[in-house]
């Protein structure tokens, strides 16, 4: 049995997640500032951190704003990294998004730069890294609604997305943690030179080989202004929903996962009717 403490566990990801950790037989901390930790500041996060196994990132802000995803999602992660090397924690999982490092990716919204720097930061520590990627999830599409209103009209950018079902976000990240971090490579026993021997830390930055990424995606390419009218007409039927045009294919199509990247054949259909 593993001890996991998983940030953001109150969250709708972040509780799916303790859900399906605690369901394998694991001892999970659901991690918020409900529960004393917060990651704006680090209070709390030592304590909590004390004794885990790993540590699960599930974190999210809400914005737009450049400025501030990238403020709390480096932040967080430079104080959540300091925290698990104190505690002696042995693998970092973080949930992120399916083509985040692309620089096209990263000017669609702040957003998307905030979770690039989130992943740098984690990058830069000390701890065994693995980056969870994911295509959008369908619960996106409730999001577009509210993100641009005017009144009972919702303006959704006609994006071209891959996205899967959250539930299979949730039990992809919680195999990650099961997965364990990526065996490293014992230190070279052989000079490297045949200068003095210096004494103290041969080296600065992480010790392990770097991140592992995984990724995953759902079963087909959709709209986002096509999604959020379904969910509109399913579940709120006084909102309409205009699409926005991206004149720019590359930015229009620049959310959709590589060839080859694997996918949860659960469909949007199937989570519209059952959700």
């Amino acid at each position: 049995m593993s001890r996991v403490v998983v940030l953001g566990g109150s969250g709708a990801m972040g509780a799916q997640v303790c859900r399906l950790l605690r369901e394998r037989g694991n001892d999970v901390l659901a991690a918020s500032r409900a529960t004393g930790v917060d990651v704006c500041t680090g209070a709390g996060l030592e304590a909590a951190l004390s004794g885990a196994d790993t540590v699960v990132d599930c974190l999210n802000v809400v914005t737009m704003s450049r400025r501030t995803a990238v403020s709390f999602f480096a932040g967080a992660a430079t104080r959540v990294s300091d925290a698990a090397a104190t505690a002696g924690v042995g693998h970092i999982v973080c949930l992120s998004i399916v083509n985040v490092t692309d620089p096209t990716v990263r000017r669609l919204t702040g957003y998307y730069a905030g979770k690039a720097a989130q992943e740098q930061a984690y990058a830069a520590g000390p701890v065994p890294l693995t980056l969870a990627r994911t295509t959008a999830w369908f619960s996106l599409a409730e999001t577009f609604l509210s993100q641009i209103r005017l009144g009972p009209l919702a303006l959704v950018p006609g994006l071209a997305l891959q996205p899967v079902h959250p539930l299979a976000a949730a039990t992809f990240v919680a195999d990650a943690v099961e997965s364990g971090p990526a065996p490293t490579s014992p230190p070279s026993t052989s000079p490297t030179h045949a200068g003095p021997t210096h004494a103290g830390p041969t080296h600065a930055g992480p010790t392990h080989a770097g991140p592992t990424v995984r990724q995953l995606a759902g079963p087909q390419v959709m709209d986002a202004a096509v999604m959020a009218r379904a969910v509109a007409s399913a579940r709120h039927p006084g909102v309409r929903v205009t699409r926005l045009p991206i004149p720019v294919r590359g930015l229009r199509e620049a959310l959709l996962p590589e060839p080859g990247v694997p996918q949860d054949q659960r469909t949007f259909e199937e989570w519209l009717t059952q959700a």
